[in-house]
């Protein structure tokens, strides 16, 4: 009997003291540290403290909100709605992410990174070039001959000739610094680009071909493709890294939750595929 009144004694003593320590559902308590996030929120918007009735108003739509949060779910609105769903889903999986916030890879972590993804950050190759412009529509089918004849005026007076009184008059750039294959074809068109990698360095080269007319080229330098230094890249790879570390927080973390349950598929009958595939029939 000492037992039982001893251990119905501390029952009734943790129920009121449980009952205690947390409000019921009909308060809502505005703390302290709810007005300041309020007043802060308010001053980053208008840049400016807000007044005493300002913070008052926000103070009461807080209120409102709360209670309109409180009698949705107590309405069961926040079941079955997609929208909701797909919000919570969300903002769970933010919090999870924000787990990567604490890490900082190390220099080794990204060498390792960048070791294993090496083609995805690759230096691509670049050419360095000078060029004589013939006109498609001054010279029309004779295009070729002109771009050629002078070819073979640069070729016998070597270094006695001033290329730039060649060819016509053109808002091309005469003389392009080393640049990747994509940027000569955004200047030049494909065709020119492509052909430009078949050219060998240090000698007149054409005529080349391009949408503008054609040209004469001199690629005066050339750089091969290889792989990238870390300190070029740093903050591109760290990125992935961060990247690809969320990921795979995200995912662990929902393996562990998936485990927690016991999934059950109900799959539509064969039947069933059947009369649906037969109604859609014309």
């Amino acid at each position: 009997m000492h037992f039982l009144a001893m251990g119905a004694l501390v029952f009734v003593v943790f129920h009121f003291s449980a009952r205690g320590s947390k409000a019921p559902e009909s308060t809502i308590v505005v703390s302290g540290g709810r007005i300041e996030q309020l007043a802060i929120g308010f001053t980053r918007t208008w840049h400016r403290s807000p007044t005493e009735q300002e913070l008052d108003g926000l103070v009461e739509d807080y209120i409102r909100e709360e209670v309109l949060y409180r009698e949705a779910l107590a309405m069961g609105l926040d079941k079955d709605d997609t929208i909701v769903r797909r919000r919570m889903r969300q903002k769970l999986e933010f919090l999870t992410e924000d787990a990567t916030a604490a890490v900082s890879p190390t220099d080794q972590d990204l060498q390792r990174w960048l070791d294993k993804h090496s083609d995805k950050f690759r230096a691509e190759p670049q050419w360095a070039f000078r060029q004589i412009y013939f006109s498609a529509d001054r010279h029309g089918e004779s295009g070729t001959a002109a771009a050629s004849n002078a070819l073979a005026r640069l070729t016998g007076a070597g270094k006695n000739i001033d290329a730039s009184q060649l060819g016509d008059a053109t808002l091309l750039p005469h003389e392009l610094p080393l640049s990747r294959l994509d940027e000569i074809a955004s200047a030049f068109g494909d065709e020119f680009a492509q052909a430009i990698t078949h050219l060998e360095s240090g000698r007149w080269a054409g005529p080349v071909q391009s949408g503008y007319g054609w040209h004469l080229v001199y690629v005066s330098e050339h750089t091969a493709g290889r792989p990238s230094q870390l300190a070029d890249v740093h903050e591109a790879v760290q990125r992935e890294w961060l990247a690809a570390r969320r990921r795979e927080i995200v995912d662990s973390t929902y393996s562990k939750w998936r485990e927690k349950y016991v999934v059950v598929v109900d799959a539509p009958s064969r039947q069933a595929d059947i009369a649906s595939q037969s109604v859609r029939r014309p």
